[in-house]
């Protein structure tokens, strides 16, 4: 899929034409999100899974000075619910490019892949799953009233952290050309890495029972 071409849209204030500009060009009021614009083309950003995201955080931080609801106060009504769309609409961009795994699972989506749909599961593979399954009885085998608890799952972690590295690292190959990606490898890393991070997740709330 390509990247969102610019749509013709009208301003809703003075009917001049806006395509997909956040403000009119023209009486400069703020405009509804055009659900047609890509998160990369709202966030003026290449299209592609390798982000600069130093360049993400500071669109991020330049659109939400611009779009925050408080500066719409006191404007109308309409104003202030588009203010209130498009700031979500920020929010919303800014967290599916920022995480590995969402910006993935939003680079399928735009290929007609849905979150675990992929055509080649990872999870689905025998090597995989035995996997998972070593790590998942060493992380129910830790004793969290002795002293090395935490050294343990320190260890799980940066096991499990390269394995992780490692699907991020297969994902950027797959989305190397963004012009024909490879989606089905894609799909495949995209469920390893999602079965990473909820092991990671589960690693930081028993580390949080330690303190």
């Amino acid at each position: 899929m390509s990247a969102s071409a610019s749509t013709a849209r009208a301003c809703w204030s003075c009917k001049g034409p806006v395509g997909d500009a956040p403000f009119c060009p023209t009486c400069n009021a703020i405009q509804p999100p055009n659900p047609k614009q890509d998160h990369f083309d709202f966030l003026g950003l290449p299209r592609g899974y390798e982000v600069d995201v130093a360049a993400l955080e500071s669109a991020g931080r330049e659109w939400q000075q611009k779009l925050h609801p408080d500066r719409f106060a006191a404007k109308s009504a309409t104003e202030r619910r588009f203010s209130l769309e498009q700031a979500t609409r920020l929010n919303d961009a800014m967290q599916a490019l920022k995480d590995p795994l969402r910006r993935a699972e939003y680079l399928l989506s735009q290929s007609g892949v849905s979150r675990g749909e992929g055509t080649g599961s990872g999870a689905q593979d025998p090597m995989f799953l035995m996997e998972v399954m070593e790590l998942r009885e060493a992380l129910s085998e830790v004793d969290m009233d002795a002293d090395d608890a935490m050294d343990r799952l320190d260890s799980l972690r940066d096991q499990v952290e390269q394995h992780a590295d490692a699907e991020v690292e297969a994902l950027r190959s797959a989305f190397a050309d963004m012009a024909s990606p490879d989606v089905e490898a894609a799909s495949v890393h995209a469920d390893r890495l999602r079965y990473h991070q909820r092991f990671l997740e589960e690693v930081d709330r028993m580390e949080e029972q330690l303190f």
